[in-house]
Formats: structure tokens, C-alpha cells, sequence
């Protein structure tokens, strides 16, 4: 800031001399047009105080300036970013790990728009389709499409586009385009339509005529360089519908471990990372903003189709052996919730009907009289706390007689699985827990809506038996450096949700961030180097 002034000063004392100083450091001759009387310091238009009162003035706005340009929007730089999986095509598998679900749903979402978007609480927000409306059986659906909106390779995203996309996603659907609006129509009630066009899965993405690879969308971000399983450049869309994103570039590595992202974050290699939920405080006490979102993935156990487990009272003694405390607070350090349901209780509101105390007594008596067979339990070796949850799993079912062995090798008879809860909406969520979990999907009544208690009879039915025995639904954290500002992911854990994109993200200078935290600490806690300069100097 002084700095400033001095060059202002130096430039004042110029002008009285009749010299300025160029952009190569020489002195050169000012025209009269542009100093006017300032040729000559008696011609000066203002006495000499004034001068020094108004350079005061123009001193001081120019230090609020510079102290409120961390927090003023601006548009430049390249967004660095961490993930943990490694894809070799910029799709999202039917049978993706909650890894790869993110990490690619999260890039997809910048590239691409769906129709709709809901918010944390289910709303649904406009996104592509501007308004929409359904008969009382849920059977047909319209949607207005907004205009003016282009893919990345400049043609229309007109309704016979989106409706030929939509068609070839959902083959069971018949979609129809018109002169502004499409129609999805089916044999069946979709009450929950607005949910499934809101999933990443619905996401309006052409494909490449040069590289059928690269998906081409109409998203904040289009695909600049692809280098399959290592790095992702996504260069800003200059003509996006809602707006250029103020960054100019998202770079994206792959193959990440979370202990490597936590790494190049703390060394400031990288701006924006996924976090597991339990290090989050840690990132937090380093300067690093972090964000958690609502409970979004199901950790449980589930029976395979042959499982030597056949007997229901040896799955339902296996539930009640189960002591969620620990492991919550010390595996997990505290993250997530304890379960005894598929869904979390903030879609449902009910979860508490679902007991997860555990019982081991109870579990006794179930196994009283009976041999039980040993059972092999697999996790996915990918999960950095998945063998020390099973571990302690197998720990609990031999202290009330059920011989559990943790492996990676021979049949399974129990899986450790991680599933995504996708969706606020209740029912779309249920269905795909069910799939991810290879259990059949849940029954609602053949009516246009899905009711409380028709939603708690579905979960229902998917318990009875054991066949699944939830443990834990856990948030998912992201953290991110100084440079990032107006931006944070939306509680379902998205990067890109409604009303809030990574298009909205601008990056502060980061040797001002840098000085700005240095001094916010007291004084005797500042190193030297980063305390306020003496007044003297």
C-alpha cells in the first residue's frame, strides 16, 4: 500500500517538474493536453494543500480498494482440482463405487445440464426445462424447454435434441418434441420423474462426431484436453446460457488417494479436493475450508444370493451382535450416522422405527441349540477404513458365537458395501440403494403418488429377512484452499447443484490471501516475517 503511495507521490513531483515516467523507466516529455497547467508548479490549479489532502484521499480509497479486491468477484485463472478415480471414459458406469459415482458425476455436471435440478430439500429447480406440468396420474409429463440454449459444438439444444437424448437414456419411455416443449410419456406412474431427469445418469450429453469419447453438453465447461485415467483440462464456455463461469479453466488429476489430495492441499498444489469425513476438522485446523454434506452413502452388510447364511435368526443375531458406537467414534471419528434403515432420517423423518441398539443377549438366545456355519466376509479394498470396520464386525458376531473370517479370497457369504443415496427424493434414492445393493427394487402402489407410509412399507419389505443389515449413513466432505471463493458444494454433496456451480467459483490472489490469514492471528503469533510493518519504515 505504501508502495502506492510513493509511486503517486513520485508521480506528482514529476508532473510539477514537467516529467512522467513511462512503462520502460525512461523520462519522457508530458503533452500539455494531457498535464494541462500541471506544467509548472505555480500554474498548479489548487493550493498546495489541497493537492496533499486530495492525494491523501485518492491514498486511502485506493487501500479500501486493494482490501476489498479478495472479496470482489473477478474472472481469470485455472481451478486446480483432486480426484480419487482413474476413468478411462468420461461416463458413469451402471455399477460405479460411490468413488466413482462423485468423480465423475461431479465433472459431468459442469460439461452438461439435465432438465431439472432439485434442491436439498427435493425441490425442483429450472434448469434446461423452464416449466412443467403432469396429468393427476403422473403418466405424462411436459416440459417447456428454455430457448437460445447451444451445445458446445454451437448447434441448438432444441427439443428434438434433448428429445432424442432422453430417448436414447430411457428407452422405456416415449419422448416427443414439439415446437418448444417435450413430452415424456409412460405406460406406468413416474411420480418421481422430476428426481430421475435431476440424476447425473439424465445429464443432456452428446458425443463427439471427431471422438465419440468426449461428451459434448451445454454446461459452464467444455472438454479443451483428455488424457484417459491421468488429467482433464475443461476450458470455460465463453456463450453458456447462464452466464461465462468467471474462472477461465478447470484442471482436473486422477487417480488421487485422499491422503494424497489432503497432501498437495496443505502444500497449495491444488485448490479443491475430496476429503474423507473424518479428516475434516483436521483440514479445518490447517486453513482449509471444508464443507460436509447431509448423509449421503449407506455403509451395510449384505447376504449374497448363496451365502452359507440362509437361516434368518443367524442374520438377525448377526444385527443385534453389531456395536455401531465404536466403530462410529473411532474408526470413523465420529462422522455419520448410526443405521438401522436404507434411508437417512432426514429424506424420511422415521428412522428411529428402526432400532440399530445393539443386543447381544438377544443374539444368544437366537443361536441357542443351533450349529451355525463360518462365514466369509469381503470388503472393497479400495475403502481405506472398509477392513477395519469388518474387522471389528467379526469381532462382534464371535462374541455371541458367530465365527465371521474377513477375506479377499474364496466365497463370499457377506459384503461390506458403500452405496450412494443420489437423490433428496425418498423413493428415486430407496430404488437405487436397492439396485447398488442387488436387491430388487422396491414396490410402491400403482397410483400417480407415493405417500409416507407407502415409502415406509417399501423400506420395510426390504429388511424383513436380513438380507441387508444397514450400519452407517455417512456425509461426504470436500476442502478447499485459500484462493477458492464464492463457492461451497450443496448438501447433497454435489459440485454443481442447484444454485450453486463450480461456474460461480472465483479465485482470490493468493499472495493477498496468504498476508490476509498471516494477520489475521494476534500478534505474538505471527512469524516475524508476517507481522505488520514498523510505522517507521
Amino acid at each position: 500500500m505504501k508502495r502506492i503511495a510513493y509511486r503517486f507521490l513520485a508521480a506528482i513531483s514529476a508532473a510539477r517538474l514537467g516529467t512522467v515516467r513511462v512503462g520502460t523507466g525512461a523520462l519522457a516529455r508530458p503533452s500539455r493536453a494531457k498535464l494541462g497547467s500541471c506544467l509548472r508548479s505555480r500554474q498548479l490549479w489548487m493550493p498546495q494543500s489541497l493537492l496533499y489532502a486530495t492525494l491523501m484521499t485518492l491514498t486511502s480509497t485506493i487501500a479500501l480498494t486493494n482490501a476489498s479486491a479478495e472479496t470482489r468477484p473477478h474472472y481469470g485463472g485455472t481451478l486446480r482440482v483432486m480426484m480419487q478415480s482413474a476413468p478411462n471414459a468420461l461416463d458413469l458406469p451402471a455399477n460405479a463405487t460411490p468413488a466413482d459415482y462423485w468423480d465423475i458425476a461431479r465433472t459431468l455436471s459442469v460439461i452438461g445440464d439435465t432438465l431439472v435440478k432439485l434442491d436439498a430439500q427435493g425441490r425442483p429447480q429450472p434448469a434446461l426445462a423452464v416449466a412443467w406440468q403432469s396429468d393427476p396420474s403422473a403418466r405424462h409429463w411436459q416440459f417447456t424447454v428454455r430457448h437460445g440454449v447451444k451445445f458446445h459444438d454451437g448447434s441448438a439444444a432444441s427439443p428434438a435434441a434433448i428429445a432424442q437424448i432422453l430417448s436414447a437414456l430411457h428407452p422405456g419411455w416415449t419422448v416427443r418434441a414439439s415446437a418448444d416443449s417435450v413430452s415424456i410419456d409412460s405406460e406406468i406412474p413416474m411420480p418421481s420423474l422430476l428426481a430421475e431427469l435431476a440424476l447425473p445418469r439424465s445429464l443432456l450429453l452428446k458425443r463427439s462426431s471427431s471422438d465419440n469419447r468426449l461428451p459434448t453438453g451445454t454446461g459452464p465447461f467444455l472438454v479443451a484436453e483428455w488424457q484417459p485415467g491421468k488429467r482433464l483440462k475443461l476450458a470455460a464456455n465463453e456463450e453458456s446460457w447462464a452466464g461465462r463461469p468467471f474462472v477461465d479453466a478447470i484442471e482436473i488429476e486422477f487417480g488421487k488417494s485422499l491422503r494424497d489430495q489432503a497432501i498437495a492441499l496443505e502444500l497449495d498444489k491444488t485448490d479443491l479436493i475430496e476429503a474423507a469425513p473424518q479428516a475434516a476438522n483436521g483440514l479445518q485446523q490447517l486453513g482449509r475450508a471444508t464443507s460436509m454434506s447431509l448423509p449421503v452413502e449407506l455403509l451395510a452388510l449384505v447376504f449374497s444370493a448363496n451365502s452359507k447364511a440362509q437361516d434368518p435368526r443367524l442374520r438377525e443375531a448377526l444385527a443385534l451382535a453389531i456395536d455401531r458406537k465404536p466403530i462410529q467414534s473411532v474408526l470413523l471419528k465420529g462422522a455419520g450416522e448410526p443405521a438401522a434403515g436404507i434411508l437417512p432420517n432426514w429424506m424420511t423423518g422415521y428412522s428411529a422405527v428402526f432400532s440399530a441398539q445393539v443386543n447381544p443377549q438377544r443374539a444368544r438366545t437366537l443361536l441357542a441349540g443351533s450349529r451355525q456355519p463360518a462365514l466369509n466376509l469381503s470388503y472393497d479394498p479400495r475403502d481405506p477404513q472398509a477392513q477395519l470396520i469388518a474387522e471389528r464386525i467379526a469381532l462382534n458376531a464371535r462374541e455371541v458365537g458367530i465365527t465371521v473370517q474377513v477375506s479377499l479370497s474364496g466365497a463370499e457369504d457377506i459384503r461390506l458395501v458403500r452405496a450412494v443415496l443420489p437423490s433428496p427424493d425418498p423413493a428415486t434414492s430407496l430404488g437405487e440403494a436397492a439396485r447398488q445393493m442387488g436387491l430388487p427394487q422396491p414396490a410402491f402402489p400403482a397410483t400417480g403418488g407415493n405417500s409416507l407410509d407407502d415409502l415406509y412399507q417399501a423400506e420395510r419389505s426390504l429388511l424383513d429377512g436380513y438380507a441387508v443389515i444397514p450400519l452407517f449413513h455417512l456425509p461426504v466432505a470436500t476442502a478447499a484452499s485459500v484462493r477458492v471463493r464464492g463457492w461451497e458444494p450443496d448438501r447433497l454433496g454435489e459440485w454443481s447443484g442447484a444454485g450453486l456451480s463450480l461456474a460461480d467459483l472465483w479465485l482470490a490472489d493468493a499472495s493477498l490471501a496468504d498476508r490476509r490469514t498471516a494477520d489475521s492471528r494476534p500478534a505474538d503469533s505471527r512469524p516475524n516475517d508476517a507481522r505488520p510493518e514498523a510505522s517507521s519504515r
